[in-house]
């Protein structure tokens, strides 16, 4: 009865961690992220709301980006995206007006990491990063409250994050 006892026991330990695994893996690297840029703006004493329609801007943003890479010639530097962004037609195609729509926009490329501490770091640096815009679309005022988009994807084959703010 002891050793049925003590498997039992072992193999509930097993199911639980297990479960913790599996629980973990449900919230992707996007809403930890998200999760994070609301919790560094709040303790800022400041609102930042994330937006469903910024989030497919900014997917479309990225997706055209790696479009303007994938046209060039093997081996060609990327185009700047501070001159994209000042580029009407590039814009369009975005479906941003830049004579009504201001925006302050951050790039940052998502490394891998092989240690889960630093992986559960990520998401921290990743919000950091993209909370320090580098780039305007327009001339945006971002407030103590804020809307956000965020948008993971692959610039000629590598991972990166873009933010749009308004």
């Amino acid at each position: 009865m002891k050793w049925f006892k003590k498997l039992a026991a072992a193999v509930l330990v097993a199911a639980l961690a297990l479960m913790m695994v599996g629980c973990g893996a449900k919230t992707d690297l996007a809403q930890q992220v998200k999760n994070m840029i609301s919790d560094l703006v709040a303790m800022e004493g400041e609102q930042a709301t994330d937006s469903k329609d910024l989030d497919a801007l900014a997917a479309k943003l990225l997706t055209e980006y790696d479009n303007e890479i994938a046209a060039l010639d093997e081996g060609a530097d990327w185009p700047d995206l501070k001159d994209l962004l000042k580029n009407e037609k590039f814009l369009q195609k975005v479906g941003i007006d830049p004579a009504k729509d201001a925006y302050r926009v951050s790039l940052v490329y998502v490394p891998s990491y092989l240690s889960n501490a630093m992986n559960q770091y990520k998401p921290f640096r990743l919000a950091g990063q993209l909370l320090d815009a580098d780039f305007e679309i327009g001339n945006p005022h971002i407030g103590s409250k804020f809307e956000y988009g965020l948008a993971f994807g692959t610039l000629d084959g590598e991972n990166w994050a873009l933010m749009l703010m308004k």
